[in-house]
């Protein structure tokens, strides 16, 4: 049955949607947990889809995700249903604020999922039937980089590397970054600036690390923005609504909004259609080699 499904999917991929422009991809990464990365995936998807733009949100921290419960949703099939009760991938998407589409990373399972190449694989498969349905696929990726994602992550046009003024923030985003870089990501690091006290601040850090990678790794970042420490975030997060919604004149509110208007550019984009062949060729590769 499964083979029959993916061959459909594949059947369907193949067809109308070639014509199509192909959804931009973004990954939301950081070197450590507890950065608040997934609020920040949350609210950037909210506020593209505010803009009239078609997102899904993936919470790939499976088996430990929060997106629906920061959203204040509990989901009724999550991508760990997916990959343990064969789930069909479509039932998995669910309604969130705004527009919204999500995917719930799932949680309070005994052990994370481990995603190997061939759950890799099955996932691409069915991502690529949907890839041209939406305007941003945004991936909420689990803390650290695991062997297993780094051919994932390198597919992605762009990554959102998150940092706190902490040392160890700092030092594990440059760690993350170097691996991807080792493995060959052509993705465009973008650095964000999380809990910080003002513009000063996060100029400071960011341009620190953005100076030692391209240094020692011969990488360009881009400087995108920051997010301060406000009590409507960790209010938002109680109340479990996010913070673009709880408070859109809030200072953050504006500030994810600043950093959104990064990835509405027309340059950018303009930019993006040359470059959407890495994720989809890759997704090709995975797709017809079987």
């Amino acid at each position: 049955m499964m083979n029959d499904q993916a061959r459909n999917l594949r059947a369907r991929v193949r067809g109308e949607r070639f014509n199509r422009k192909a959804a931009q991809t973004i990954a939301v990464i950081s070197g450590k947990g507890g950065v608040g990365k997934s609020n920040i995936a949350l609210n950037l998807s909210i506020m593209l889809s505010q803009h009239r733009k078609k997102v899904l949100l993936f919470d790939l921290d499976i088996g430990m995700g929060n997106i629906d419960i920061l959203v204040g949703n509990q989901a009724r099939y999550t991508i760990a249903d997916y990959f343990l009760n064969d789930i069909p991938f479509e039932q998995i998407i669910q309604n969130g604020p705004e527009g919204l589409k999500y995917i719930a990373g799932g949680s309070g399972l005994e052990g994370a999922i481990s995603l190997d190449n061939d759950r890799v694989n099955q996932l691409l498969d069915h991502i690529h039937t949907f890839f041209y349905d939406y305007d941003y696929f945004i991936f909420d990726m689990g803390a650290g980089i695991s062997e297993d994602l780094v051919l994932f992550l390198s597919s992605v046009q762009d990554i959102i590397v998150v940092v706190t003024p902490e040392p160890t923030s700092i030092m594990d985003a440059y760690s993350a970054m170097k691996i991807l870089t080792i493995n060959d990501a052509h993705s465009n690091f973008h650095l964000l600036g999380n809990r910080m006290k003002n513009e000063k601040e996060s100029n400071a850090v960011l341009m620190r690390l953005q100076k030692a990678v391209y240094q020692f790794l011969q990488k360009d970042s881009n400087l995108i923005g920051f997010l301060p420490e406000d009590s409507i975030i960790s209010t938002a997060v109680k109340r479990q609504i996010p913070f673009v919604l709880l408070n859109p004149k809030s200072y953050a509110a504006k500030q994810i909004n600043i950093i959104t208007q990064v990835f509405l550019s027309t340059n950018l984009n303009e930019s993006k259609i040359k470059n959407n062949t890495s994720f989809i060729e890759k997704l090709k590769i995975v797709l017809f080699r079987k």
